[in-house]
C-alpha cells in the first residue's frame, strides 16, 4: 500500500527554526570585526535548502556564502569581439585574489569563533555548532558574472553566480553556481499560477523519503545530494502537479522515470545541464537509481 496523504503532508511542511538567522547574524559579526575585510565589499548571504525554503530538518547544516565583489570573476565567451576589448579596457586585473580572500575569511572566522570551532575543507569552511546555533559551511568566494551584453561598466548585461576553486584535492577545480538565479527560479515555480505553492513541498516530501531510505541503510546519500534531488523536481513539467502530494508524487514519478528526456534537463538556475561530468553535474544512472527507489518506497510503505 502506498504511502498515505496525511503522513505526505506532514512531510512536506518546513521546520522553522532561529537558529538559523542567529548563525548567519554570527558569521556577518565574526567578518565585520575584521581589519583586512573592513575595505573589501562583499556580500554574506544564505544557499541551498534553507534559502530555497526546501530544508527538511531545523537541525541540518546552512549554507553561507561569502563573495566578494570587489573582485569579481566573468565569462564573456558570448560578447562579440568588440564588446570584449571595451570590457578589457574598462576593467584592470585584480590585484586580490579568491585565495587571498579565503585567507582572510578563516582568519576573522578563527579570531571570531576560536581555532577549535573552524575547520576548513576542500569547498567550504565548517564552522562547527553549538546550543545556540547550527553547523555552518561557509564558502568564500568571487561574484561571477556570465556576461550577455556590454556597452560601459554600467550599461551591461550578466546572470549573477560565484565561482571559487576547491581548496585540498590537486590539481584544484573550479566551480560555478547561481545561487541567487535558483531561488528566484524556484520561487517562481513555488507561485500560484504556475503550481499553486505545491513544489516546494513536494521537494520536501522526495527529501524525506531520502531520509527514510539513508537511515533504513538502504541506500548511499551520496548519489543523489538534495542539491540534484531538488533540481530534478524543479524539471517536472507544472501541469504534474496536482492538488494532493500523492498525485503529484505519482505523476512525477512517472515523468522522471519514464517519460522525461535527461540530455534536456537544467539546473534549477538554468545555467547549466543537470546531468553531465562536471562537478555541478549529476550522473544520470544516480539519479535513475535514487527516484526508482523512492518509487518503491512509495509504493511499499
Amino acid at each position: 500500500m502506498a504511502i498515505n496523504e496525511s503522513q505526505l503532508q506532514t512531510w512536506s511542511n518546513a521546520p522553522a527554526s532561529t537558529k538559523i538567522q542567529f548563525t548567519h547574524e554570527q558569521v556577518r559579526k565574526a567578518l565585520e570585526q575584521s581589519e583586512t575585510l573592513r575595505g573589501r565589499t562583499y556580500e554574506i548571504y544564505l544557499q541551498g535548502s534553507y534559502a530555497n525554503s526546501t530544508n527538511t530538518r531545523i537541525d541540518s547544516d546552512v549554507d553561507i556564502v561569502v563573495q566578494l565583489s570587489s573582485t569579481f570573476n566573468h565569462d564573456i565567451s558570448k560578447l562579440s569581439l568588440d564588446q570584449q576589448q571595451l570590457f578589457h579596457q574598462t576593467f584592470p586585473n585584480a590585484t586580490y585574489h579568491w585565495a587571498d580572500f579565503r585567507r582572510d575569511v578563516i582568519a576573522a572566522l578563527n579570531n571570531y569563533f576560536g581555532l577549535a570551532s573552524v575547520k576548513p575543507g576542500n569547498k567550504s569552511i565548517k564552522v562547527v555548532g553549538n546550543e545556540s546555533r547550527v553547523n555552518a559551511d561557509v564558502v568564500p568566494c568571487l561574484q561571477h558574472r556570465q556576461y550577455k551584453s556590454f556597452a560601459t561598466w554600467n550599461h551591461d548585461d550578466f546572470v549573477e553566480g560565484m565561482k571559487f576553486w576547491t581548496a585540498i584535492e590537486t590539481p584544484s577545480r573550479e566551480i560555478v553556481n547561481f545561487p541567487k538565479v535558483h531561488i528566484e527560479n524556484g520561487e517562481d515555480k513555488n507561485a500560484d499560477h504556475r503550481t499553486d505553492a505545491m513544489y516546494k513541498g513536494l521537494v520536501r516530501v522526495v527529501k524525506n523519503i531520502r531520509r527514510q531510505l539513508v537511515e533504513r541503510h538502504s541506500f548511499d546519500p551520496k548519489i543523489a545530494p538534495s542539491y540534484f534531488v531538488e533540481c530534478m523536481i524543479y524539471n517536472v513539467p507544472d501541469g504534474h502537479f496536482q492538488t494532493d502530494f500523492k498525485g503529484s508524487l505519482e505523476y512525477a514519478h512517472d515523468f522522471i522515470l519514464r517519460r522525461c528526456n535527461p540530455a534536456t534537463l537544467l539546473t534549477a538556475s538554468h545555467q547549466h545541464l543537470l546531468f553531465g561530468s562536471e562537478p555541478w553535474q549529476w550522473n544520470q544512472q544516480d539519479a535513475a537509481a535514487f527516484f526508482q527507489a523512492a518509487e518503491n518506497f512509495y509504493n511499499s510503505n
